[in-house]
């Protein structure tokens, strides 16, 4: 069974007459959403999947926290703009757009950005909601009322679940809320007083020096603090599933907190939650979106198609952490991805692979697509010319058709900005002082091989080489051997260096001159 039934039934079980489920995930736009901020979502996506699957209504409710403080200027915004030091402090939604976009906030842009790449991996039917909106047109204000009516027990319960002592001074001037000044926007805010019967709360701004009361049932800067405002929400919005990083799940941790007050103070058990691990990027460690080091879904859907993207999240358990990485593990993905595609189409595959593809699935595929690996032979043969491409592929007798067009403009984009050193292009000239220390036997098949290729027969070279390099007598290790060991030979009189492209297609695809002058001894 697929991990998002599991949850699904945990879920139905729990309240079986439900009319629909609420998954939720949330995002605070802090700076380009990566992803491993995709995980909170489409864990709650697959989820949703399942619960339809199992005959329930369920949707997909996704927040941008966008009225959270800026707290920190990502690289990739220092390294555009100066200065942007003095937003921190701010509402997202206050800090202007640092990019030449037509977004009118920070938030916008960044929000856009991620909304895009949804749209492109099939998210659909979202339910998205906005938090500065939902705080801003007061929709919140009756529980920002009750939370300070009910401040000092959220106080007490906070303060359960850590070790240093309490003091009733700090319990009195307690306030479970965030207030943004209306002069400057900063939410460097003492609270001074609240009275629950006016419900006037006075305050004054440590970064402008702005004093004043105000109404709480007027005055929309407020926020409540993150372990009241979570609770608050999956009250407000019914939610029964929702998913997170591993520090919230940790002992003490905001749901833990959170679960607390939420039956406490609102009314309302805590829902599933299910703690993801992080995924990292290969050498570099955990991405964050505020420190810039991160890959973004679109960064990710120029190396791999949305299905593959879909597919790894489908068939890695939530708490299973994994790194995305560009090196040559990308032909593996491709490879292990288009191989569970052909049992699925010939009906080959297990139960729990076929609901992984299932959920992996944009579109329901008719037939594999030409293999990335393939292609990354080819394409840089070809000089990357589509049409050149097709011709040599159909000529060696690969099976290559539109379908496999979106690939030939991924494997570009990774052999260019990841792997350059595959990119192979032929020597100008014949390496002499390799071919010349050669052995007489192995100087004997390069020349066979050259004589082959000069009869312009190469729709058999693959054959003839295995062939020449093959001895029938010795076993088939010390034939692996032999063979690495020539192509090693080949790849040095063609292209200067121990590797390179796979040879049978590269003679299919490239111009006789440019190769023939080279093996010509």
């Amino acid at each position: 069974m697929h991990w998002s039934e599991k949850i699904a039934r945990t879920l139905i079980e729990r309240k079986p007459n439900k009319e629909e489920y609420v998954c939720a995930a949330g995002i605070s736009p802090s700076g380009s959403v990566h992803i491993g901020n995709f995980r909170d979502i489409v864990t709650s996506y697959y989820v949703v999947k399942s619960l339809q699957k199992l005959g329930k209504k369920a949707k997909l409710l996704f927040s941008w926290d966008n009225f959270d403080r800026l707290r920190k200027v990502p690289v990739n915004v220092s390294n555009i703009v100066d200065g942007y030091e003095k937003y921190i402090g701010m509402p997202y939604t206050k800090v202007p757009n640092p990019f030449k976009t037509e977004e009118e906030s920070y938030a916008k842009h960044f929000e856009n950005e991620f909304e895009a790449a949804l749209k492109i991996l099939g998210i659909d039917n979202v339910d998205i909601k906005y938090q500065s909106e939902k705080y801003l047109n007061g929709d919140y204000t009756n529980q920002i009322i009750h939370a300070l009516k009910n401040r000092k027990e959220i106080y007490d319960i906070t303060m359960s679940f850590k070790t240093q002592e309490t003091s009733e001074e700090e319990r009195e001037n307690y306030y479970p809320i965030s207030v943004y000044c209306d002069k400057c926007f900063k939410d460097s805010v003492k609270v001074l007083n609240y009275n629950e019967n006016t419900k006037e709360l006075t305050f004054k701004c440590l970064e402008c020096g702005e004093e004043k009361t105000v109404n709480i049932e007027e005055y929309k800067l407020v926020k409540l603090s993150w372990k009241v405002d979570w609770p608050m929400r999956w009250e407000y919005e019914g939610v029964d599933f929702e998913p997170g990083g591993i520090d919230h799940a940790a002992n003490g941790g905001s749901y833990q907190v959170s679960s607390v007050i939420a039956k406490k103070i609102f009314n309302y058990e805590a829902p599933v939650f299910q703690g993801y691990g992080w995924l990292g990027i290969q050498g570099l460690g955990s991405m964050h979106s505020s420190s810039g080091m991160n890959l973004t879904p679109k960064t990710i859907l120029s190396i791999y198609e949305p299905e593959i993207v879909r597919w790894l999240f489908s068939k890695y358990e939530p708490k299973d952490a994994f790194n995305f990485c560009f090196d040559e593990t990308i032909l593996r993905h491709y490879s292990e991805f288009d191989k569970l595609v052909t049992g699925y189409l010939n009906n080959t595959i297990d139960e729990f692979n076929r609901d992984i593809l299932d959920l992996a699935f944009i579109k329901k595929p008719t037939k594999t697509k030409t293999p990335f690996g393939i292609l990354s032979s080819v394409s840089p043969i070809c000089n990357f010319n589509k049409e050149i491409i097709k011709t040599s592929l159909n000529k060696a007798g690969v099976d290559y058709d539109n379908e496999s067009l979106e690939r030939l403009d991924k494997v570009e984009y990774w052999l260019k900005n990841y792997m350059p050193n595959k990119i192979y292009k032929v020597i100008e000239s014949k390496n002499e002082e390799y071919y010349n220390n050669l052995t007489e036997e192995e100087k004997d098949k390069v020349k066979k091989l050259y004589k082959f290729l000069k009869t312009g027969n190469v729709n058999d070279v693959q054959q003839y080489m295995y062939d020449l390099i093959n001895n029938p007598e010795l076993s088939k290790k010390e034939n692996l051997n032999n063979q690495m060991h020539y192509f090693k030979i080949f790849y040095n009189l063609l292209f200067g260096q121990d590797d390179g492209p796979r040879l049978y297609l590269f003679f299919m695809a490239s111009n006789s001159e440019d190769y023939l002058k080279l093996l010509n001894f």
